[in-house]
Formats: C-alpha cells, sequence, structure tokens
C-alpha cells in the first residue's frame, strides 16, 4: 500500500490533537438535551436527526470537540501496531499517551476498568448517561492494551487488560438461555447483542492465554457458545435477539467475525472454526459489490458507511486465509473504492454516501479511527 496517504491521515490526526465530533453526540447539546424533557424517544430523535444532517450545526449547538474513549482505544491499537512495524519514538510516545489518557478516564465505581461514551447515548433498548460502561467499549480498549503490552512488554497494560475482565465479569449481566449465557451490552440492562457478546468473550480468552486463568477462557467459552448456537442457518447472525433487533449489516457481522477468530485462535476447537467458516462465506457473498462497495445491510446497499468500508478492509485483511484469492482481491477493490469515495484532499475521510448527497463530516471515532486502524493493518505484515 502506498504510505503517502496513511501519513497525510496521520499528520491530519495529530494537528487535531485526535478529538473530534460524533455521529451520536447530538445530547451533548445543552439546548438539544433540554428538549428531550428525559423522554428516551424523543432523545433518539434528536441524535438521528443531527446524526443524518449533511451539514454540522454543533458549533451553533454548542457541542465541543471531545475525547471519545473509544476512538482513544483504537487509536491505542493502531499505534502499537504501528510501533511494531516502525520502532519509531514518536509511534511510542502517543502509546503512553492514549494508554495514560484511558487509564485516567475509566468509568468509576465498578470492578475494575471500563469505559463508556462521552454522551448520553438513548438507544432502542436503554437510555445509557453519559459515561455509562459498554461491553463493546471495555472490549475494544481491552483489546488495544493487549496491543500496547505486545509492542512494549510493559506490564501495566497487560495489568489494565486483566482489570477489565473482571468488569466483563463482574458488572455485566449475564442472562441464561437454553443456548447459553449472553453478557449484557451495559450493567444497566439485559439485552442480547452479538457483538457485545462476542467481543466480550474473546476478550477473556486472550487475557486468560496471556495470565494462564483457564477459568477465563471457561466463562468466556459458556458465553461465546450462545451466539454460535444462534448463527443462522445461512452463517450470519442478526444484530440482536430482541424483536427490534433483527437486522443484519456488514460491520457488526464482521465484528463478530473477527472475535469468533480471535477466541478460536485461544481455544483451538472445531467447531467455532467450523461457524467461522460459515460466518465468513455469508460475510463474502452478501456484503459487496463486484466494484469493491461495501454494501451497509445484507440486503441493501445503502447509506455508504466510512466506518464500514474501514471495518470491511480490516475483517477480509484479518480473515483471508480463509479464502485467500477471493479474500485478496476484494481487499484491493474495497480499498480503492474507500478513497474514492471517502478520502478528502485535506487529509481525513468523508463520513456517509448517500443517493443524493454525500455527508462530509470528519468524525473521529466513528469513521478516523476505524479507517487509521484499517490503514495501519495493511501495513502490517503485508503480503
Amino acid at each position: 500500500m502506498d504510505n503517502t496517504i496513511l501519513n497525510r491521515f496521520n499528520h491530519y490526526l495529530i494537528n487535531q490533537n485526535f478529538m473530534g465530533y460524533d455521529p451520536y453526540d447530538a445530547l451533548n447539546s445543552p439546548i438539544l438535551k433540554f428538549l428531550t424533557f428525559n423522554n428516551r424517544v424523543i432523545g433518539i430523535f434528536l441524535v438521528q436527526m443531527l446524526n443524518y444532517l449533511p451539514i454540522n450545526l454543533r458549533l451553533l449547538l454548542a457541542i465541543k470537540k471531545e475525547y471519545n474513549p473509544k476512538g482513544m482505544g483504537l487509536f491505542l491499537s493502531a499505534y502499537s501496531k504501528k510501533y511494531m512495524i516502525t520502532k519509531d519514538e514518536s509511534d511510542l510516545k502517543k502509546i503512553n499517551f492514549f494508554a495514560e489518557w484511558l487509564m485516567q478516564n475509566a468509568s468509576s465505581g465498578y470492578s475494575g476498568l471500563c469505559w463508556g461514551y462521552n454522551f448520553d447515548w438513548p438507544n432502542r433498548a436503554f437510555f445509557a448517561p453519559k459515561g455509562t460502561p459498554t461491553a463493546v467499549n471495555t472490549s475494544y480498549i481491552g483489546f488495544a492494551f493487549l496491543d500496547a503490552y505486545r509492542a512494549t512488554g510493559e506490564e501495566e497494560f497487560l495489568k489494565c487488560a486483566r482489570s477489565a475482565c473482571n468488569f466483563i465479569l463482574n458488572d455485566l449481566n449475564s442472562t441464561k438461555y437454553p443456548e447459553g449465557l449472553c453478557f449484557s451490552y451495559t450493567p444497566i440492562d439485559k439485552s442480547c447483542v452479538h457483538n457485545a457478546n462476542m467481543l466480550s468473550s474473546a476478550f477473556l480468552a486472550e487475557v486468560g492465554r496471556l495470565t494462564n486463568e483457564i477459568s477465563l477462557i471457561n466463562e468466556a467459552k459458556l458465553r461465546m457458545d450462545f451466539s454460535v448456537n444462534k448463527q443462522t442457518i445461512n452463517g450470519s447472525w442478526f444484530y440482536g435477539e430482541a424483536k427490534n433487533q433483527r437486522w443484519i449489516d456488514s460491520f457488526h457481522t464482521g465484528y463478530n467475525l473477527i472475535a469468533l477468530y480471535r477466541f478460536y485462535d485461544v481455544v483451538r476447537e472445531e467447531r467455532y472454526m467450523n461457524s467461522l467458516k460459515r460466518g465468513y462465506k455469508f460475510y463474502l457473498q452478501n456484503f459487496f459489490l463486484p466494484d469493491g462497495t461495501v454494501k451497509y445491510f445484507y440486503n441493501k446497499i445503502y447509506p455508504l458507511d466510512c466506518h464500514a468500508f474501514a471495518h470491511a478492509i480490516i475483517t477480509l485483511k484479518t480473515l483471508s486465509f480463509l479464502n485467500k484469492e477471493v479474500s485478496r482481491d476484494l481487499l484491493k477493490k474495497v480499498l480503492g473504492k474507500t478513497i474514492d469515495l471517502f478520502w478528502s484532499e485535506r487529509g481525513y475521510f468523508y463520513y456517509r454516501k448517500n443517493k443524493l448527497f454525500i455527508n462530509k463530516i470528519p468524525y473521529m471515532r466513528w469513521v478516523q479511527a476505524w479507517m487509521f486502524l484499517a490503514l495501519v493493518e495493511l501495513i502490517n505484515n503485508e503480503d
């Protein structure tokens, strides 16, 4: 891959100090927060309205650029992987910067280190006040600390990851189903969302391998079995098990597949590989157009979302061993399409392309952090 774009992108991120807006930060506006009247449905409407608009009204709404914990975790992963290639002192300094920020800005009052969002988050299942830790954020940030540990050998980073396991095991709810146990999304809900469950399980297993704690792996297996058993006959997963969560999109499918692969890499049991192969086959056959366009849903193309393209790059690179010829050809096409559709000469990536317009807002967590990680993955162990 030509590193020119990566270098320009890196320069942009440094100039922004890794701070930015988020598609879901509407309720950081005191104006919009007041207009919700503490009603979750109104909150969802206002968040989606601001998310959809191609014009950035955040300055008018008194929404400030901020650090986002998940974005900071993705940058920690990216710079850890980058440092393993470059051994550049500036990359090492960024590892320490992100790690220190995450340690200092974890959510308080829980069994271990954990992280939420820097905004109130009303969604279909529950309302999560600012700072409410989530399984997804904590798992990704936990993985980032593992990446930092592998890159530097710093034991403190492994301790941070191990601490996050305590949150997952002790503070998340586990609901028992005939198919197994399922982690909740946050400590305040009992929803069953597969990417939250699978990421948490994979993270526990990876930490368990590094710390020689078979108990962590066993706890992970009880939950991963649930999602494997809930895989549909065509190899896909619904986003969640509630009636209003029965959609299938590309990037959550990618989250699930990589989580399952990371879990398999620990336990090495064939049934998990069989599930992974079925899921990846569905992924390849249903989420891409011949020119490398990444569909948002398996049965619907639009919106074209840079986040989906970024995670497709990561998924295709990570799982290419399952179907090398198709994966590598598709990866080149997806990368080319991503640059054509979303790259700005100002040094960042646009958000979305709808049928009628392009949303060019450079959201930091949703787009920039994921794209930076994707581009770093491409230079990491390039074939």
